[in-house]
Order: C-alpha cells, then sequence, then structure tokens
C-alpha cells in the first residue's frame, strides 16, 4: 500500500539492489565541495548580496572545469554502470512508480536518476521498494531533494494546467 501521493512524471531511473551499501562513497562523493561551501556562506549570510542565478551557473561552470581537469589528469572514472533502467509513470515526494513491476518488495536500491532540466541533473538516491512497481524514497541528499522536490513541484505544476485546459 503506497501512502503517499503520486502525480504522472516520467524521469529514467538507472537502478540495482544495495542492501549492503556499496554505493556509499559514490552517493557522499556527490555532494560537492562547491555546493558545501556555498551552503555554509549561505548560512553565514555571506552571499546574501549575490544574485542567486548567477551562483548557480558560476556553480555549474566549476563543476563542468573541474571534471574536465579531472578528465585531463587522468583522474576521472566513469561511474559503473547500473542493471536496471527503466522510466517512471509516476512520481512524487516521497517516491515514484513504473509502469513494470521491475521491483523486488522490501529490496533496498541504489540509484542514479537524470532529471531532464536545462542544466541537465543527476540525483543519486536509495530507495526501498514498496510494490514490485513503486518505490518509496529513503536517502537523498539535501542539494539533490531539492532539485527533486523542485522538478516534482513543477511536474505538478503542469499536471494542474493541463486539468484546466481540458476543463475549458
Amino acid at each position: 500500500m503506497v501512502d503517499f501521493r503520486l502525480i504522472y512524471g516520467r524521469v529514467e531511473i538507472a537502478f540495482e539492489p544495495d542492501d549492503e551499501y556499496v554505493y556509499e562513497v559514490e552517493f557522499n562523493q556527490s555532494r560537492s565541495n562547491i555546493d558545501e561551501w556555498l551552503s555554509h556562506e549561505k548560512v553565514r549570510g555571506e552571499s546574501e548580496n549575490s544574485d542567486p542565478l548567477t551562483l548557480k551557473l558560476l556553480v555549474e561552470l566549476y563543476k563542468k572545469v573541474d571534471e574536465l581537469s579531472n578528465i585531463i589528469k587522468n583522474q576521472h572514472t566513469p561511474p559503473k554502470p547500473l542493471k536496471f533502467n527503466f522510466t517512471t509513470s509516476k512520481i512524487g515526494y516521497e517516491g515514484f512508480e513504473f509502469d513494470n513491476e521491475c521491483l523486488e518488495v522490501g529490496v533496498t536500491y541504489y540509484a542514479r536518476v537524470n532529471l531532464p532540466l536545462f542544466i541537465r541533473r543527476e540525483v543519486l538516491m536509495y530507495f526501498k521498494a514498496v510494490t514490485p512497481k513503486c518505490a518509496k524514497i529513503l536517502k537523498i541528499s539535501r542539494g539533490n531533494e531539492r532539485e527533486w522536490n523542485a522538478f516534482v513541484a513543477e511536474s505538478e505544476r503542469l499536471e494542474i494546467r493541463k486539468a484546466k485546459n481540458s476543463e475549458q
């Protein structure tokens, strides 16, 4: 039984079972140093006079330069591909659902979620299968949670607009 609300939303998710948290290192490294630094600066009030959009673009630019630097130095190792790759039929703040029955109930999975945003975002999370089609998010970093929630909210707004347009 699903105890959270889901709306129509299509997102590509690569995942595989990970009850022993083998991917914990990758999950923890996803929290970029620049993101951590920026959040500390925001807490201290250092960035209150800065334009949020400019800051976000600069952070993304920094990440790209850092990634290119690692590739040039041969320090870049692409992440190991995950076993399964499916697209969701519904999403929500606390979980999501697939079209197919591709999950084992009670199993914990590690996932890479590709959010179709302007600045492509890969969100890393752990989830647990509630039904063979539905999953509940267990663990997601604070920055990734913001991105996920913003995407769900935008999907919800689109659904409301569609419903209003179909009524008229």
